[in-house]
C-alpha cells in the first residue's frame, strides 16, 4: 500500500515522494478448541502438526490452552449396529389389525367418497382400504372387515386405533364386547402404527397424482 503523509489541511506536493508501506493486523493467538473449529474439526494432532511445520501463514495458537473432547465429533463418530432383517411378531394373521381414518379430503370421488379407512394386518402387513362418504361409516365398516375375518378362518383378538370418536363410541366398544374382541388405543389421538402412516402416504401420493393428471387433462 501507497501512503503519502502531509500536514493536515495541506495538499501533497507534485514532488512529494511515496513511501510503500504494509500495515499487518495481529490476532492474538487463539486457543486449540477456537481452531478446531475454525478448520471443520480436524483433529488437534493435525493442528499439532501444521504448527510445528509453520505450514499456515497466521496460524497463532495458545499452546498454553487445553484440547478437550468435542461433543460434535464424538457424536458423529458413534456407530449403531444394523438391524435384524427378521423381525419376529408373536401374533398370528388376523389375530391383530391397524386401524386409521384420513379424511376430509377435500375433493369427492366419483361415487362422492371422502374418507377411507386403512386395515393393516400386524403379522402379514396385508392391507386393506375401504372408502366412505361420512365419517360416521367407520365403525361398520371396522365390523364387516373383523366379521370377513372370521368367515376366512381368522381369530381377531384385538384392534389398535387412536382415539377418534369414529372408534372410541358405544356402538363399536359394545359390538367388539359382544365379540370379545378388544379395542388397544394410542397414546394420543391421530397417532398409530409406523407402517400404518407409511401406507397413508403412499395412497395420498396416489391420490395426488391422479389429481394433478386430471387438472392436465382439463
Amino acid at each position: 500500500m501507497k501512503v503519502a503523509i502531509c500536514e493536515p489541511n495541506t495538499k501533497p506536493h507534485k514532488n512529494t515522494t511515496i513511501t510503500p508501506q504494509t500495515f499487518l493486523a495481529a490476532e492474538p493467538a487463539q486457543s486449540w478448541e477456537t481452531w478446531h473449529k475454525r478448520f471443520g474439526h480436524t483433529s488437534y494432532g493435525r493442528l499439532q502438526h501444521m504448527l510445528d511445520n509453520n505450514l499456515a501463514e497466521g496460524f497463532s495458537v495458545d499452546t498454553r490452552t487445553q484440547k478437550p473432547d468435542c461433543i460434535a465429533c464424538t457424536e458423529s463418530k458413534q456407530t449403531v449396529e444394523p438391524f435384524g432383517k427378521l423381525t419376529e411378531h408373536k401374533t398370528e394373521p388376523g389375530e391383530l389389525t391397524h386401524i386409521d381414518l384420513w379424511g376430509k379430503y377435500s375433493i369427492a370421488s366419483i361415487n362422492g367418497n371422502q374418507y377411507y379407512i386403512l386395515f393393516v394386518d400386524d403379522a402379514e402387513r396385508f392391507s386393506t382400504t375401504e372408502f366412505l362418504k361420512q365419517k360416521g361409516e367407520a365403525s361398520q365398516k371396522v365390523k364387516e372387515y373383523l366379521t370377513h375375518l372370521k368367515t376366512q378362518g381368522r381369530k381377531p383378538k384385538a384392534i389398535r386405533v387412536d382415539r377418534g370418536k369414529e372408534f372410541v363410541n358405544d356402538d363399536l366398544k359394545t359390538w367388539c364386547r359382544q365379540q370379545g374382541i378388544e379395542i388397544h388405543m394410542t397414546a394420543d389421538k391421530g397417532r398409530i402404527g409406523l407402517y400404518t402412516k407409511l401406507c397413508d402416504f403412499t395412497l395420498l401420493f396416489m391420490i395426488s397424482q391422479v389429481e394433478l393428471r386430471l387438472n392436465k387433462d382439463h
